[in-house]
């Protein structure tokens, strides 16, 4: 009488079927993660916004105006850190400055003003500010930085216009937060 010889273990199919499954659920996990991890980003840049318009406007309640914007741009500027190769953009690490010698927005309204964190490096993208010559308005924009929490229609919180028209055409700008004042809608 023949004894039968049994192998244990898997044969490459059965092997190539589990790697298979194991990867399309790690597509689709990295997938939602990724989505994730956009949404969290859209959000810190609002957050970034707000903190920064409350310490726009406390320092205005204290100077009466609004802070300068850095680089020592024209007042149709927006200057930010990252870099800037259009004629409306001033590219500057120190963004916003106080109005007057001794007067300083960093570290006194603000610890430290907020960078992008994908695309400052990238030219026109990011964190702007501009004021008009009399500190009477301000607008602050996360231009063209927003990945997936994008703005629908006119007159939402963040969006850079309140309707169509001035800077923003007729075409909502769905990739740009903003805040601003009375006087700045437009900008």
């Amino acid at each position: 009488m023949e004894k039968a010889i049994f192998k244990k273990g898997f044969t490459l199919v059965e092997l190539m079927v589990v790697v298979t499954i194991i990867a399309l659920l790690s597509a689709v996990l990295f997938a939602n993660f990724g989505d994730a991890r956009k949404s969290s980003r859209d959000k810190a840049r609002m957050t970034e916004l707000k903190e920064l318009q409350l310490s726009l406007e406390l320092y205005k309640a204290q100077y009466g105006r609004y802070p300068a914007a850095g680089c020592s741009t024209a007042a149709a500027n927006f200057a930010g850190p990252g870099p800037a190769t259009s004629g409306n953009f001033t590219s500057c690490t120190n963004y916003i400055t106080g109005h007057t010698a001794g007067v300083t927005f960093v570290p006194d309204f603000t610890s430290e003003l907020p960078t992008d964190t994908m695309f400052e490096d990238e030219a026109n993208r990011g964190f702007y500010y501009r004021t008009d010559a009399t500190g009477s308005s301000y607008k602050l924009m996360v231009f063209d930085s927003v990945e997936l929490e994008t703005i629908a229609a006119y007159g939402e919180e963040l969006s850079r216009c309140p309707s169509a028209g001035g800077a923003c055409g007729t075409t909502v700008p769905a990739n740009t937060y903003a805040v601003y004042s009375v006087g700045a809608e437009d900008w």
